[in-house]
């Protein structure tokens, strides 16, 4: 038979073995939405990763450059100015999305219609979407009278478009409203006696 002695023993053991159990699964109640949130976290940083990190990590080139078209509008108006376009470019070299970063009102379409239809070449690309950005600059041949061609000097570019990596120039021929009468000139022909019977000669 037991002794006391031994009995209050084992049921004190009992009652830590309770107490330990019980506060085992206290803090297993507590840990256990922590873990949750953790591993939820893990899940959404390595999906984001293996979607964004492949893509990040390839070279996107322009294979085919859309020629942009100088805006009849802008032309006009004399404006000029650079138009920026960031891109996402798939895998395959197509083009998911295009915006305009900063530019003219009158020069954005023209720029980013540009951009939609050109074509580009992903190398070492991952499924994941890559960043590309293309500049357009928008420019005249001349600033000088174009109402005076013998005046422009013999340095000025030629019109057309140009390409140098994600950089596209295009320059036109600026528009000019030519007033005749600027070019005439009133002379007395040295056969009339009275003012009014001179007669009118254009140009010189």
């Amino acid at each position: 038979m037991r002794r006391k002695g031994q009995c209050a023993h084992i049921a004190s053991c009992n009652g830590c073995r309770r107490r330990r159990i019980r506060a085992m699964n206290i803090a297993g109640i507590r840990i256990a939405p922590w873990i949750g949130v953790f591993g939820l976290l893990f899940f959404v940083v390595t999906t984001t990763l293996s979607q964004v990190a492949p893509g990040s990590e390839g070279q996107v080139t322009l294979s085919r450059l859309s020629p942009p078209v100088f805006p009849p509008l802008a032309r006009v108006a004399r404006v000029n100015g650079e138009v920026e376009i960031a891109l996402q470019v798939r895998q395959d070299g197509s083009v998911e999305s295009a915006a305009v970063v900063k530019g003219h009102p009158l020069l954005k379409a023209a720029a980013l219609d540009s951009a939609r239809q050109s074509e580009f070449e992903c190398r070492e690309c991952g499924e994941g979407l890559t960043a590309y950005t293309l500049l357009y600059t928008f420019a005249y041949t001349s600033t000088d009278s174009c109402c005076k061609p013998e005046e422009i000097s013999q340095g000025t570019t030629h019109a057309g478009v140009t390409q140098a990596e994600n950089h596209v120039t295009i320059l036109i021929d600026p528009f000019c409203i030519c007033d005749p009468s600027a070019d005439v000139i009133k002379v007395r022909s040295p056969k009339c006696l009275y003012l009014w019977h001179c007669s009118t000669r254009y140009g010189l």
